[in-house]
């Protein structure tokens, strides 16, 4: 197996997961997709290349990169064009928990029009290939308070998005969801009820679970009802694990590198057979290179 090959090697000899191909083309060839957040776009200014470097010794060959429009157009461009000629394919990541709130709404579709206009304005090479969305509402004082209330506008904003972005583009658009929302029934759109998750998974061309756990078997347990959707749908799903100082007990901060892969390895293993299973995401990417 590929992974099998870049996880005993790479922390070893910086082994890449694909050998050179990018992530499109990965999921085209029914190979793995590695991908990771970038949520600290300013690296990729004065430390674009060594960033890069960085990148590619861990077998990267996607990135969700951070927007931050005061920036000019050569900032991105300029790293997305290196980017592309190393493999590696780069997605704007945007979103917050209120854009799904009407009056903040407005900010959703200001991020989707810069992405175009940016897009228009570069050479293909410079373009960013999708539109990755990290919108989690469930954070918000306004969940607890009226859960049913925040799914309705959630639902209207993801389709909006959709909407918004497919109307004139071919960018792709993935969203980050929690694998808890199977426990919220919704409406399917066809007179019957279905689970959030797989309502919110038909809609996307692609989908990350953030299943934050550090141990594959329970991050295996975790996405059953998610996998079902997606094969089901056809929608290629990413697991994602998370590295972050968060608090939360499965997060791999404070443990070694090597173990991560050890368990990402065992998690390739029992995901494999999944037809919906495209690859690995890990959040977030400066809090992976301080891992030991």
């Amino acid at each position: 197996m590929l992974l099998n090959c870049f996880l005993a090697g790479q922390a070893f000899t910086g082994f890449s997961l694909l050998g050179g191909t990018s992530a499109q083309a990965a999921e085209a060839e029914g190979q793995q997709v590695l991908s990771t957040w970038m949520w600290n776009p300013y690296v990729i200014g004065q430390e674009a290349d060594s960033t890069l470097q960085q990148l590619a010794y861990k077998g990267i060959n996607r990135v969700y990169l951070f927007v931050d429009s005061s920036y000019p157009a050569p900032y991105y461009s300029s790293f997305i064009r290196k980017a592309n000629a190393q493999h590696i394919e780069v997605q704007a990541l945007g979103g917050a928990p209120n854009w799904v709130l009407p009056e903040h709404n407005k900010k959703l579709y200001e991020f989707i029009d810069w992405v175009k206009r940016y897009n228009a304005s570069v050479l293909p090479e410079e373009q960013f290939a999708g539109i990755h969305l990290d919108v989690e509402p469930y954070v918000l004082p306004e969940w607890r308070k009226d859960s049913d209330t925040v799914i309705g506008l959630w639902k209207d904003t993801v389709s909006g998005f959709v909407e918004e972005v497919k109307s004139d583009s071919t960018l792709t658009v993935g969203m980050d969801m929690p694998v808890w929302l199977d426990s919220f029934q919704v409406g399917d759109g066809q007179g019957g009820r279905t689970t959030l998750s797989d309502w919110l998974i038909r809609r996307m061309d692609e989908v990350t679970l953030m299943a934050y756990f550090n141990k594959a078997q329970d991050i295996t347990a975790s996405i059953q009802t998610e996998l079902a959707s997606a094969d089901q749908a056809g929608v290629p799903l990413l697991v994602a694990v998370d590295t972050v100082d968060s608090g939360e007990p499965g997060s791999f901060y404070g443990k070694s590198e090597a173990l991560m892969l050890q368990e990402l390895e065992a998690l390739q293993e029992k995901l494999i057979i999944h037809p919906s299973f495209k690859g690995i995401s890990v959040h977030e990417w400066d809090s992976w290179l301080k891992m030991n």
